[in-house]
C-alpha cells in the first residue's frame, strides 16, 4: 500500500475551502485563522507538488489537480 504524503487535517481544510468558496469562510467554519487555513492548503500543494486552487479568481477556482483531489477526497 502506498503511504499518504499529507495529513487528514490538510485534506479536510482543502475540502472546506472548496465547499465554502473562500479561505475566510473556511477559517470561520474550522475555527482557525485565515492565515492558518491558507498555510495548510499551501503545505498540501507543496507536498503534492501541484497547484490545487487558482487564487487569482474570485471566488477561488479549482485547478484540474484540485478537482481530482476534491472528487476523490470528498467521498
Amino acid at each position: 500500500m502506498d503511504s499518504i504524503a499529507f495529513d487528514l487535517r490538510q485534506l479536510r481544510t482543502f475540502i472546506t475551502v472548496v465547499e465554502t468558496g473562500s479561505f475566510s469562510k473556511a477559517a470561520q467554519h474550522l475555527n482557525q485563522t485565515q492565515s492558518a487555513v491558507s498555510q495548510l492548503v499551501q503545505s498540501l500543494e507543496h507536498v503534492l507538488d501541484c497547484k490545487l486552487l487558482d487564487r487569482s479568481k474570485r471566488p477561488i477556482k479549482l485547478t484540474l489537480s484540485g478537482r481530482e483531489l476534491y472528487e476523490q477526497g470528498g467521498k
